[in-house]
């Protein structure tokens, strides 16, 4: 019997972990605030919240590229990202930190550019 308890403590552990492992994507929204005041709120789904501000980073250089090109106009006041627990994440500045992860040129690597 403890033989038989032991074996079913092991199989529910193993399926605890293998579940906790296996994430579900999360649903975060993208909040754009135009100049004329309206909200355009676009949902997206990442597997945490680097994930979410690289897409959020990816949106808002997209959106300048094409303002600047004049492909598009520029009719946006603010952009947010906002996490499934409320928070604001591009205000948190150790994420986009992280996110952004600017890396410094050194002097070699300028003399090898062409």
């Amino acid at each position: 019997m403890k033989r038989f308890m032991g074996g079913v403590i092991l199989v529910a552990t193993c399926c605890m972990f293998l579940f906790s492992c296996n994430e579900k994507p999360k649903s975060y929204r993208i909040v754009t605030v135009m100049t004329d005041g309206n909200e355009a709120v676009e949902k997206i789904t990442a597997k945490n919240d680097t994930d979410a501000a690289l897409q959020y980073v990816g949106r808002l250089e997209k959106m300048i590229a094409d303002a600047a090109s004049g492909a598009a106009t520029n009719d946006f006041k603010a952009m947010y990202i906002i996490s499934p627990d409320g928070d604001t994440l591009n205000t948190n500045e150790d994420l986009m930190t992280a996110v952004l992860n600017p890396e410094p040129i050194e002097m070699a690597d300028i003399d090898s550019i062409p």
